[in-house]
């Protein structure tokens, strides 16, 4: 019996081709990419349709899809047919986020394919990995991988495709040789981390002339913005359009990856935007803007006003407040916007300095009043604790600016929520802070637990936290090398906790994510060369410092003087 006859297909919309097609043309490679989660997160991931559409748009390619849901007895299987994952040429994972590292072993497991490359051969699939982390820092799944392909899908899938399709059968080690030398590939097998007495990295290595540093592929000239091939009711943006129309924020938080990896900015021009619009409207309404920074796009104000013309109903992720005044709160709702994210990240602007977003609390709660003036249903407010240069002021200060946006949002008004998310803050790779040490656990905990109170018991707002243990879990695979391998493998194949699994391989949490690193410290990511220069980062770094400093020496109160 077929896997579809078990398992229907969902109830998808293809705007272009179908899941019977597969690809075009005759066949010269097959491809089933993965997203190590659920289907439902899977689809409404940009960068997982976005790489399906440029496998699918090669001739001679058959791609189809797996996920991974631990409960379902057919995982390790691809969606379309049912067919193994070893049984594919290609075996490709876009990951996203850096906790999808852990399910990367497990996937490869249930497929059946030999979990180390090193213990693949020619006979097994090629194993590869795209996504934003391959961008971020790929290295603590570098041993499970063949090669990563660092940039944009648009400009490595066609060249990778022909790489393969050419020639015919190789042997492993001349196929990762040639890969290697395409722009944007890394094939980590072919370098070497050379390190200290000490452990840390002293330098890296390369062999066949693979390039050192690698440099990211950029998306042809013209190739227009990414965009949903696929709509499903089965998403958590049921049936939505996704379309980038801006890539990058040239803003320059400090804690931020998106402002210092998404290189060159590019603001998607409104009219190539509203014709992929108008293609989809037939099949939906819903359309989901995807940028870091939409009140950035310099024609926000037209884009916005000619798809409520159009009937669509619009997501967005978040606003700037200071982007935010009553026309642009009065064009978000017309276009059909229901929910609005700000983040003031923290509860006083002296920090909001220091991590680079020095947003007022008055243009905080004006651009509530601005979205209530408006008719907004929903407003999400998001916030940081463990911030470089926090002091206890600031995290006092939480709760009471959430009851000011409460008085400028909700008061007197029936139907209208608020709700606050705060989370721990986690160092990055690639940012200002990646020298930064990650705050303790049980000082994260006893933060979240004292806004908890603050917020959901004071001032009736709704109140999310992701939990310290979570976030701590995220840094060691965020800033982890190849050296965390062995903890990611347990963790995913012998069912080990996370502590456990890190005891049991020989790492260090405390050592891999929290101590301040030094100013040369070479960090595991730099074989990629991607987004802002290091030596531009660590500038920024230190105007951070100087400005923690300077508040120190200063004492000053929450609030600027």
């Amino acid at each position: 019996m077929s896997h579809r006859e078990t398992s229907p297909l969902p109830n998808e919309t293809w705007l272009r081709g179908s899941p019977d097609s597969l690809g075009t043309g005759p066949e010269r490679l097959s491809v089933v990419l993965c997203y190590p989660a659920t289907y439902p997160l899977g689809m409404s991931n940009l960068g997982f349709q976005a790489a399906l559409a440029a496998f699918r748009g090669i001739p001679g390619v058959r791609c189809e899809r797996a996920f991974w849901d631990p409960t379902d007895a057919r995982r390790g299987r691809s969606l379309e047919s049912g067919t193994p994952l070893s049984a594919f040429d290609v075996v490709a994972f876009s990951v996203s986020f850096e906790g999808d590292f852990l399910v990367v072993p497990a996937l490869l497991a249930a497929g059946g394919i030999p979990v180390a490359s090193a213990d693949r051969s020619v006979d097994d699939p090629l194993v590869v990995l795209g996504g934003i982390c391959s961008i971020l820092n790929p290295e603590p799944v570098a041993a499970f991988v063949d090669a990563v392909l660092v940039g944009a899908a648009e400009g490595l899938v066609p060249p990778f495709v022909d790489e393969l399709a050419r020639g015919g059968r190789k042997e492993k080690e001349e196929t990762l040789g040639s890969l290697a030398r395409l722009p944007g590939v890394y094939v980590p097998s072919l370098y070497r981390v050379d390190r200290r007495p000490d452990g840390r990295i002293a330098g890296f290595a390369s062999e066949d002339d693979a390039p050192l540093p690698v440099v990211p592929a950029q998306a042809p000239s013209g190739s227009g913005a990414p965009q949903s091939l696929v709509l499903s009711e089965d998403t958590h943006f049921g049936r939505a359009f996704l379309i980038e129309v801006y890539r990058g924020c040239g803003r320059g938080c400090r804690f931020c990856a998106a402002g210092h990896v998404y290189r060159p900015l590019c603001a998607r021009p409104v009219e190539e935007i509203l014709d992929a619009v108008r293609e989809a409207l037939p099949h939906t309404k819903k359309v989901g803007l995807v940028t870091a920074a939409l009140g950035d796009h310099p024609d926000v104000r037209e884009l916005l006003d000619s798809l409520a013309r159009l009937g669509a109903e619009v997501t967005i992720a978040s606003m700037r407040a200071e982007n935010v005044d009553s026309e642009l709160a009065r064009l978000l709702v017309a276009s059909g916007v229901r929910s609005v994210t700000i983040a003031p990240e923290t509860g006083t602007e002296p920090l909001r300095k220091i991590i680079g977003k020095p947003t007022a609390d008055g243009a905080i709660v004006e651009a509530a009043r601005a979205l209530r003036g408006a008719g907004l249903e929903r407003l999400k407010l998001y916030f940081m604790v463990g911030l470089p240069g926090e002091r206890a002021d600031d995290v006092e200060a939480i709760p009471g600016l959430v009851r000011e946006v409460r008085s400028a949002f909700v008061a007197g008004r029936a139907g209208a929520r608020l709700s606050a998310s705060v989370a721990g803050f986690v160092p990055k790779a690639r940012t200002p802070f990646q020298w930064v040490a990650m705050e303790e656990e049980k000082v994260l905990r006893a933060k979240l637990a004292a806004l908890r109170r603050g917020i959901a018991g004071g001032s009736g707002t709704g109140f999310t936290s992701a939990g310290p243990r979570e976030a701590w879990r995220e840094a060691v695979l965020s800033r982890g090398g190849r050296d965390i391998a062995p903890a990611i493998a347990r963790f995913a194949l012998e069912g080990l906790p996370w502590k456990a699994s890190l005891k049991r391989s020989g790492v260090d949490a405390v050592a891999v994510a929290g101590l301040e690193r030094a100013p040369d410290e070479v960090f595991p990511w730099e074989i990629v060369e991607a987004g802002v220069p290091k030596e531009k980062l660590l500038a920024s770094y230190r105007e951070a410092r100087s400005l923690i400093t300077d508040r120190d020496d200063a004492g000053g109160s929450t609030r600027e003087k």
